[in-house]
């Protein structure tokens, strides 16, 4: 597989969510990556969840060794292997919603460096996850303000709002769909990826469990991307690239972590 970046992007059927999602190294090795045990890096600790429908994979973040950003590319994008290189990342997810029809033009709100690229969606995705100087913090979207962060973009639904779990059953009526999601918790962000297709409320009550057991205090977890959009990468310690999601598709936008 080459992961140089391309122009143009393979078609995909998307009327239907996919099946499996690749996952690798670079440079390639034997090691099952989905196996949490190979997530390490300083400042990080990884943690395999158990689901009723998928395992989860959760890399718990210090934030005194981690400093957040988001990189956006509209119209013409970035994958997330280029993201990570050129910004001297040590781990990438992704990404933001997209349109339906052109999966290069952002969905809701995508603000960098104080600059609008795309303006708040009053309908659909709810919550705002931002980066201001203090950190990450997310917001309802009806209680957005411009100041509030420097970079920001528009992501959903809420799965956790005030450390109790906030989706409704209606969601386990809907497909299910590889996940991404963000959370913020006391003394730690959590970044992470289902590695199967799942229901957002079976993932939410899966990650309040587990976050009750470890004491985590987890104020807000926001789903971040479904499906083929959803990915995440590890620069470990012994600088090799961990990756589950492809990493050579391009993204509208994706979260960092110097």
């Amino acid at each position: 597989m080459s992961l140089a970046g391309c122009g143009t992007e393979q078609p995909v059927d998307r009327n239907s969510g996919a099946l499996t999602l690749v996952s690798g190294t670079l440079p390639p090795t034997e090691q099952d990556v989905t196996d949490h045990n190979y997530w390490q890096a300083d400042g990080l600790s990884a943690h395999e969840v158990p689901s009723a429908d998928s395992r989860l994979l959760v890399l718990e973040l210090d934030p005194a060794f981690f400093e957040p950003a988001i990189v956006a590319a509209p119209q013409t994008g970035i994958a997330a292997i280029d993201a990570l290189r050129a910004n001297d990342y040590k781990v990438v997810i992704g990404s933001g919603f997209v349109s339906e029809l052109n999966s290069l033009a952002p969905v809701g709100l995508l603000q960098i460096n104080g600059e609008t690229l795309n303006p708040v969606q009053g309908y659909g995705y709810t919550r705002i996850l931002g980066i201001n100087d203090s950190g990450m913090g997310v917001v309802h979207r009806n209680d957005y303000q411009r100041a509030l962060f420097h970079s920001a973009l528009q992501a959903g639904p809420g799965i956790v709002e005030n450390a109790q779990l906030d989706i409704s059953e209606k969601d386990l009526l809907r497909p299910k769909y590889f996940r991404s999601f963000v959370g913020l918790c006391a003394q730690r962000w959590l970044v992470g990826v289902s590695l199967a297709p799942t229901h957002l409320r079976t993932l939410g009550q899966a990650m309040v469990d587990y976050a009750d057991k470890q004491n985590w205090q987890c104020e807000d977890l926001v789903n971040l991307a479904g499906d083929r959009q959803a990915v995440l990468l590890l620069r470990t310690s012994s600088d090799t690239l961990l990756y589950h999601g492809d990493p050579d598709t391009y993204k509208v936008s994706l979260l960092g972590f110097h």
